[in-house]
């Protein structure tokens, strides 16, 4: 193909000039192949890119054109512009002062005396710039930037639509500087951005760039087509001094029809207790933020209302901290001892003889409880139960779910891509009525249950004689929480020594697949090597915790071990 595109040239040149003779044709034969398209190779130094190519014999001039990648077209493949153009004699020739963290590409030719090349196209290069940027966070009209300590001060943020369109100039105090985040509101939901910072107040050009990130504003939402028109209640304008309490307010609770859903504000505690008992179905969100979610603190358990059929209680992104597992609480789970953290529950009911078809917890971190879902007598009747991306840590010796050795119509319990650390005890269904299927899928446990050596009552799984259908995959589990022994402290953030005792429970109907343990030992009851309590089926491996996560004490389970398989443990540690 090269050839014939060269004849083709050459019958050109020939027609031009009027004369081809055989001796230069013999003669340009020899030399055509290399004059027919310069190969050339791109280097970066800093923001300059430079284009190297070998000369060539009857070469006397090189064009050069520079191109920028714009942006990709509906295929995802690059679109350029161009944004420089050259000429040189000879090899190399380098291209200055090129903006920083963008993609180039050059297209070179070359001419001589009486015959010119095809244009040679390089590959793409980067011109990249160690940023100071770290971290960015968006919602539909805002974001919020981190940065690292040391070298030059950022002055200004300038965040330009990726597609077109007017930036937005974000100016820093020094203040606002030495506090490591700002917030850039008022950007176009669903777009892409491009935030590059400065450290100059109002020349933003390379000689004052410090780095560039991109990230996209997410879409907004439309509460009546996420919700339907009429099914939701914002509170989140409501008054600080006011909003605190709002979930206790008999007039908010008058508000609240079956099946909406309450949106809730970013970054805010709200205090919950049992003086509401809830009547109907009911959905909390936390709506789009800059920050972390709603905090629901409980200085009592939620609970459903005498005689209620309710169909479902739904926390969305919403965090729940007893008020004794707060800052300033007195019993941080950090350094917590109390086997009971402190006697609260998330959700109690107690003796009211109700039914809830589901009570869901999606997107939520749990911390500091006795229990997190406890049903006291008989008839407390909670039909299905779901955690689904969820991080719960620092639960006591009720179990993250009991039924407190009462028949109560449990059927469904479902952990899925959680992670559980400092559990005492998972759960306790001793006496559930009708079939209950626990399944448990993509979850990482540490430190969990509580290591207690005289006997067997606080197990991960309290069944006893219940034919409960356990089903387990694609999860890990670390050693128990260290004691002393039964009624001894526990100390959270430790593993124990004697080992952990899993499934109590004879007539569990288990199934485990793809599952792992560290290198744990399982209890011996009373010091009885007959008497331990297995889960059977877990795979061994051959390390401990601390060679499996990268730091289990400190609460981070990124896998760092090599386990043979792919996909287990809780997804957010595999991102």
């Amino acid at each position: 193909m090269k050839l014939h595109k060269y004849l083709a040239a050459m019958l050109l040149a020939v027609t031009t000039l009027g004369f081809m003779s055989s001796c230069s044709d013999d003669d340009g034969m020899g030399d055509a192949p290399r004059l027919f398209r310069p190969v050339a190779s791109l280097e970066t130094n800093r923001n300059t890119v430079t284009a190297t190519w070998d000369n060539i014999k009857g070469a006397t001039r090189y064009d050069l054109k520079l191109f920028r990648v714009s942006g990709t077209d509906e295929a995802g493949e690059n679109v350029y512009e161009e944004c420089a153009t050259a000429s040189c004699e000879s090899s190399p020739y380098t291209f200055d002062d090129l903006a920083w963290d963008e993609k180039y590409k050059v297209e070179i030719s070359c001419s001589g005396d009486e015959i010119s090349s095809d244009v040679y196209v390089t590959g793409d290069v980067n011109v990249p710039y160690a940023t100071k940027l770290k971290t960015i966070k968006t919602i539909d009209n805002a974001a919020r930037i981190t940065w690292d300590e040391g070298g030059n001060q950022i002055k200004a943020i300038v965040a330009t639509p990726t597609e077109g369109g007017e930036p937005v100039v974000r100016k820093l105090s020094t203040e606002e500087y030495e506090k490591g985040t700002i917030d850039i509101v008022g950007l176009i939901p669903n777009t892409k951005y491009a935030f590059c910072a400065y450290n100059d107040e109002e020349e933003y050009a390379n000689s004052t760039y410090e780095g560039k990130m991109t990230a996209s504003t997410t879409k907004s939402i439309d509460f009546d087509t996420e919700y339907g028109a009429g099914m939701w209640l914002d509170i989140r304008d409501y008054p600080d001094e006011y909003a605190v309490d709002t979930l206790k307010s008999s007039e908010f609770w008058a508000e609240v029809q079956e099946g909406m859903t309450v949106i809730l504000r970013g970054d805010f505690d709200y205090k919950v207790n049992n003086s509401q008992p809830i009547t109907k179905s009911v959905r909390f969100v936390t709506a789009s933020t800059l920050g972390g979610n709603a905090r629901l603190v409980s200085s009592g358990g939620m609970t459903l209302a005498k005689g209620v059929d309710v169909n479902f209680i739904e926390f969305n992104n919403v965090d729940l901290y007893s008020d004794k597992a707060i800052e300033g609480g007195g019993n941080e789970v950090a350094t917590n001892t109390d086997k009971g953290f402190g006697g609260r529950q998330v959700f109690n009911i107690n003796g009211v003889k109700c039914t809830l078809g589901s009570l869901r917890f999606i997107g939520c971190h749990i911390e500091g409880y006795r229990a997190v879902v406890r049903a006291q007598a008989d008839g407390d009747n909670i039909n299905n139960i779901l955690f689904d991306n969820c991080v719960i840590n620092g639960i006591g010796d009720q179990g993250v779910l009991t039924t407190n050795n009462k028949s109560c119509d449990w059927r469904e319990v479902t952990l899925n891509n959680c992670t559980l650390t400092n559990i005492y005890m998972l759960c306790d269904f001793r006496a559930s009525t009708n079939q209950l299927t626990m399944n448990i899928k993509n979850c990482t446990f540490c430190y969990a249950p509580a290591e207690v050596t005289a006997n067997a009552n606080t197990p991960l799984f309290r069944f006893n004689n219940n034919a409960v259908i356990l089903n387990v995959s694609n999860t890990l589990f670390g050693p128990s929480m260290y004691t002393a022994g039964k009624g001894t402290p526990i100390t959270t953030n430790k593993a124990g020594e004697a080992g952990s005792i899993f499934l109590n429970g004879k007539d569990a109907l288990v199934s485990v697949s793809k599952s792992f343990m560290t290198n744990f030992n399982w209890t011996e009851v009373g010091g009885d090597p007959t008497k331990t309590y297995p889960l059977d089926g877990l795979q061994k491996l051959g390390f401990n915790e601390s060679s499996l996560w990268s730091n289990p004490a400190g609460g981070e389970f990124k896998i760092i071990g090599n386990i043979g398989e792919d996909g287990i443990g809780d997804m957010r540690w595999l991102k």
